[in-house]
């Protein structure tokens, strides 16, 4: 009997990405979740339980992403831009994205149809560069 790690891991993912899309959460824990925190593909908590599977958060955060009755925490509004084009592929059905304004914490939201959000004037502004969001993927 053969055992092949990368099939193992790739089934993980799968796992993990599958169990946020229909519930809304993380599934129960895996011994391969250490692997997949060292390749940076999962964040976990100090307890070792899922903090994070980009684009998904484990821990409610102020981007949410709603479709119908049915809804999922994103890490920024980046992963929210990407739960939402998940959520759209899975269910064939918008979405809506609600958190606020880092400036005057105005709420906002962005409904995205099958065709992706409409075109406005809000931007997305990213205080921390792409190279340094791993020195601190938490806060970032």
């Amino acid at each position: 009997m053969s055992f092949d790690i990368e099939s193992e891991i790739e089934a993980e993912r799968r796992r993990i990405l599958d169990s946020f899309l229909e519930t809304g959460g993380a599934p129960g824990p895996s011994p391969l979740w250490p692997q997949l925190a060292a390749a940076r593909w999962i964040v976990l908590d100090a307890a070792g339980r899922l903090r994070m599977a980009h684009p998904f958060s484990g821990v409610e955060t102020d981007f949410v992403v709603e479709c119908g009755e049915r809804r999922w925490f994103a890490n920024c509004f980046w992963d929210a831009l990407t739960v939402s084009a998940m959520v759209r592929a899975r269910l064939s059905l918008g979405t809506l994205i609600r958190t606020h304004c880092g400036y005057s914490r105005q709420p906002m939201e962005l409904a995205v149809g099958p065709e992706g959000p409409a075109p406005g004037e809000a931007r997305i502004h990213f205080a921390v560069p792409l190279r340094d969001w791993w020195n601190d993927i938490v806060f970032t």
